[in-house]
């Protein structure tokens, strides 16, 4: 079973992708202090930047509890660097 992934996109934002749209970034939370034009509502295209996997500490930067997505790994796939 694919997990859903928990990513960075070019480092201003926040979010996930799921299994069944790997094109798409669900956003959890943009910041406009790292350069965010977007909305905290809205999905963007995986392609139109630089995605990576999120790491607790982007969580904590991105003021977005951790909880609950470390505790349910067979779900969530992210970087625990």
């Amino acid at each position: 079973m694919e997990r859903i992934k928990l990513v960075v996109f070019n480092e201003h934002t926040l979010g996930y992708i799921l299994p069944e749209q790997p094109n798409r970034v669900c956003i959890l939370h943009t910041s406009i202090l790292k350069g965010s034009y977007l909305s905290n509502s809205s999905t963007i295209y995986a392609s139109d930047g630089k995605v990576r996997l999120a790491t607790e500490q982007d969580f904590n930067s991105f003021r977005v509890s951790f909880e609950g997505y470390n505790k349910l790994t067979e779900i969530y796939e992210y970087d625990n660097a």
